[in-house]
């Protein structure tokens, strides 16, 4: 028991426990106010690495519709179809980006993981266009 005692002596001294009323006020506002930045840190990485994904794929989708037009006319249209497809939930996923800006704490966590998710499904389907668009040649 005494070990235990003077471990936790010698980890958290008694200074660095908050004694007082305003003690204890400050030290909870520090530990909000960290918690605020860390969020809004986090938040502003995964609009950057969103905004990136973006950027990328829809370079990828026009060099799909570029490949597309040097096919014949069957893999034409079936591939703008695909592609559409693609736009649309490329589109819905930039409607979401602007829409996250604006949210803050549980709201923007659930927004992100909504995110997430689309830009899964946007991926996987642009990876099937381009292997059955690569297969068809």
């Amino acid at each position: 028991m005494k070990t235990i005692a003077f471990l936790l002596i010698a980890l958290f001294p008694p200074a660095s426990f908050a004694t007082t009323k305003e003690e204890v006020s400050q030290k909870t506002s520090e530990a909000a106010s960290a918690a605020v930045s860390y969020t809004k840190e986090q938040k502003e990485e995964f609009q950057q690495s969103m905004e990136r994904n973006l950027e990328q794929i829809n370079a990828e989708i026009d060099e799909l519709k570029t490949a597309s037009q040097e096919k014949g006319q069957a893999i034409k249209d079936e591939t703008k179809k695909k592609i559409q497809a693609l736009d649309a939930k490329k589109e819905s996923l930039k409607k979401d980006l602007a829409k996250i800006k604006n949210r803050s704490g549980k709201a923007w966590t659930e927004m992100k993981s909504g995110m997430s998710k689309a830009w899964d499904s946007l991926k996987d389907s642009y990876e099937k266009a381009r292997v059955e668009m690569k297969s068809q040649e």
